[in-house]
């Protein structure tokens, strides 16, 4: 079958799309892919050996504002224009991961009566998946409290679709010689050494200014326990204290191959995206989570589950500071304190849901 999967803006989005093509590809189906030409789509897409439609970036904004009175007009013309797509490539199904690229996709299947299946990522759905989900066949949903249903078809847990590199670590750190493997190569790579405790600091794929300014002033006392690798992202480097950056302290501005990042973490400081709280939970890394405190509120319930655990530790955006760092961060630092978390996240059974949102979309034509 044919499938026009939609996906854009984030890695959030993207990346559950590229599993899950991957796994569609792999049984024999074809993949076009929607996004825009501004997204980590217009470089993620093509790279992964997919052809990507682009359309315009229509955001659909939460207050009155001039992108408001221009988004009827900006839709119709996004909906007409994949309408044509869906005739003239003969498009059996649309698969959507939410987002601004997603809802002229759900509102094109809509009128011309193809399947829609909706994949959301995050505890809390988005207003492209509510209305995906009105009309969809089938709903896949990454967190089991997530409210969200097709109101038509099947809902179903799936877990979150990860890439096939995620899913590899994850089965080489089950493996006690694979796993040290992978860590003397990564420690080299990044210049650190294999057989100290190491913490992998990461906004995600577009950084976070308050992560990396308030961890790097901390930077002397974190070194005096453990090394760290630094994600700052793309031109973050700014945000950085100075003098933070040596021998126990390395600072990289992006990582495409995020696999090698986390082969050598035994803790992660992070944000709590679902792509982020997913990758940790299914690879059993603890992190302490510091959660995007706008949107909708939807961090803090993506790793909710894995703090009530005591897997995860949570700080707050605004309680954030070099002394929380200090008194929450450096006791997490000791050996069997992490084998107990890392255990926790083992025993949760979470895994890749590419394979299963694919059944989920064969099983809904």
């Amino acid at each position: 079958m044919k499938v026009l999967a939609a996906a854009g803006g984030t890695a959030g989005h993207v990346n559950p799309m590229l599993a899950t093509a991957d796994q569609l590809a792999r049984r024999g189906h074809e993949v076009l892919a929607v996004g825009t030409r501004t997204g980590l789509e217009a470089e993620l897409v093509p790279a992964a050996g997919l052809e990507l439609y682009p359309i315009a970036r229509i955001p659909l904004p939460r207050k009155p504002s001039g992108d408001l009175f221009r988004l009827p007009g900006r839709l119709k013309g996004a909906v007409d224009d994949l309408r044509g797509v869906l005739r003239d490539r003969s498009i059996d199904a649309v698969l959507g991961f939410g987002g601004y690229v997603s809802a002229p996709a759900y509102l094109a299947a809509r009128q011309e009566n193809v399947p829609v299946i909706v994949q959301e990522q995050n505890a809390r759905p988005g207003i492209a998946n509510k209305l995906g989900a009105r009309w969809a066949k089938g709903v896949a949903l990454t967190f089991e409290q997530t409210p969200l249903k097709a109101k038509n078809g099947m809902t179903r847990v799936t877990g979150l679709p990860l890439r096939a590199e995620i899913s590899k670590l994850a089965d080489d750190l089950r493996d006690e010689k694979r796993a040290r493997f992978r860590r003397e190569v990564a420690a080299a790579r990044f210049g650190l050494n294999p057989d100290e405790s190491i913490v992998l600091v990461t906004g995600g794929s577009s950084g976070a200014q308050r992560i990396n300014t308030v961890f790097s002033q901390a930077g002397n006392v974190i070194n005096s326990h453990a090394q760290v690798l630094h994600v700052t992202g793309k031109g973050k480097l700014t945000d950085i204290a100075d003098g933070t950056e040596g021998e126990r302290y390395r600072l990289v501005e992006y990582v495409s191959d995020m696999e090698e990042a986390y082969a050598i973490a035994d803790l992660v400081v992070t944000r709590a995206g679902a792509g982020m709280v997913a990758e940790l939970a299914a690879l059993g890394i603890p992190a302490v989570v510091v959660p995007l405190p706008i949107g909708n509120g939807e961090q803090y319930l993506n790793a909710k589950s894995a703090i009530d655990s005591g897997a995860f530790t949570h700080i707050s955006n605004d309680e954030f500071s070099p002394e929380a760092v200090r008194s929450a961060i450096v006791p997490l630092l000791d050996t069997a304190e992490l084998r107990r978390r890392r255990e926790i996240l083992l025993a949760s059974g979470v895994g890749n849901g590419a394979s299963a949102v694919a059944d989920l979309v064969e099983e809904s034509l």
